[in-house]
């Protein structure tokens, strides 16, 4: 109850500011450009990457401007679908006033014609308050589902589009989500397909193993989505011992810790580039590995718009909706080691422990033997 009470209160704060800042602007000359906001992750923004290049076909002649999560932001600009990006800190967004009403104002001061936030997860206060601030003349967002918004807060938000897109009932895989939206949009059936990352540029010497190599990703964005480490260890020597790959690990400067430690289970030679590449230079370090393991993060998802093979350790939480990819997909699809429960889709409210620091059941039963399988299927090809 008080959790509640605080949080309404938050958002009373910082929508009563925005108000103050959308009054105190004024939008000079005529409204014109697109703006579309998307703020989520970066496995999110690199599954929407082939839906996202269809809106230069919705809004044809528009100055489309995106509004980024500072996460993804540097790599948006490398792919070029859009005239501008604008780098959002989303900690910033939430928690800071004056930075998210310096956000708002400039936001404002675009004056745009249409705001656009394709979400399927819709956030109010990092997504759809935004859009209401835009003043754009049209607003257009999908229905969306309650993953991220209660109910309350969702009917209010749903009042300050002037368009809400339908969304059908059945259960779809991210990508197929999104083309679900272009369709919804313009009108004509959109067919979705893996995304494509383009060749960003060469990588530095620093940055490029002088053998043959594959990448293990350790972390997960939870500690009980993350795969215990000895696993992954034992995954790496028999790659290492077997197809003589030297092993590679990445991760983000919270993650060296992990890496180190992992490094000295496996003991065998390792290169750690764990906080040491940007997300660019990440994307080209995955292209050029001849394999990738990983929890269920952006990894497996820029492997695959990539081309480059890879495995995911998959838990339950959020069966179908990100992973596996649709069997009529062509292209490098990631290959899935799991174990099948019957709490599947638990959106990680797990009923068999509550203990958040620990790999969940549905990760901790994946063994060592399956993902060995998978390295068989995408090596040996058995």
């Amino acid at each position: 109850m008080v959790k509640g009470t605080l949080r309404f209160l938050r958002d009373l704060f910082f929508l009563a500011g925005d108000w103050v800042v959308m009054k105190s602007v004024k939008q000079s000359g005529v409204a014109s450009g697109v703006l579309l906001v998307r703020l989520d992750a970066i496995g999110d923004f690199v599954v929407w990457l082939d839906s996202a290049k269809e809106f230069r076909r919705c809004f044809p002649g528009e100055k489309i401007t995106l509004l980024a999560n500072s996460s993804w932001a540097d790599l948006a600009k490398h792919i070029g679908y859009w005239d501008e990006v604008i780098s959002v800190s989303l900690n910033g967004l939430v928690k800071t006033p004056l930075y998210r009403w310096g956000t708002i104002r400039q936001v404002r001061k675009g004056c745009f014609d249409i705001a656009v936030q394709s979400q399927f997860s819709r956030v109010f206060l990092a997504g759809d308050s935004i859009v209401r601030a835009s003043g754009a003349r049209e607003r257009i967002t999908s229905v969306g589902d309650y993953a991220n918004i209660g109910r309350e807060r969702k009917r209010l938000s749903d009042r300050w589009f002037t368009c809400v897109l339908p969304i059908s009932a059945k259960p779809l895989m991210e990508i197929e989500r999104n083309a679900e939206f272009i369709s919804a949009l313009t009108g004509k059936q959109f067919t979705p397909h893996l995304s494509s990352i383009p060749v960003l540029y060469d990588l530095p010497i620093n940055l490029l193993p002088q053998r043959p190599y594959f990448i293990v990703f350790p972390g997960a964005s939870v500690k009980y989505r993350q795969w215990p480490i000895e696993m992954f260890a034992e995954v790496i020597r028999y790659l290492y011992r077997k197809y003589g790959l030297l092993p590679v690990l990445c991760g983000s400067p919270s993650e060296k810790p992990l890496c180190a430690k992992l490094a000295l289970i496996a003991d065998v030679t390792c290169l750690d580039f764990s906080g040491h590449t940007t997300l660019p230079e990440l994307v080209e370090v995955i292209r050029g590995s001849s394999l990738l393991v990983s929890n269920e993060t952006s990894a497996v998802h820029i492997a695959a718009a990539v081309g480059t093979p890879s495995i995911c350790i998959l838990g339950g939480g959020h069966y179908g909706r990100f992973m596996p990819y649709p069997e009529y997909f062509d292209g490098a699809k990631p290959l899935v080691a799991m174990t099948s429960m019957d709490c599947l889709n638990c959106n990680w409210k797990c009923i068999h422990t509550n203990d958040r620091d620990e790999a969940y059941p549905c990760i901790a039963s994946v063994s060592v033997e399956q993902v060995m399988a998978c390295v068989g299927e995408i090596i040996d090809g058995y």
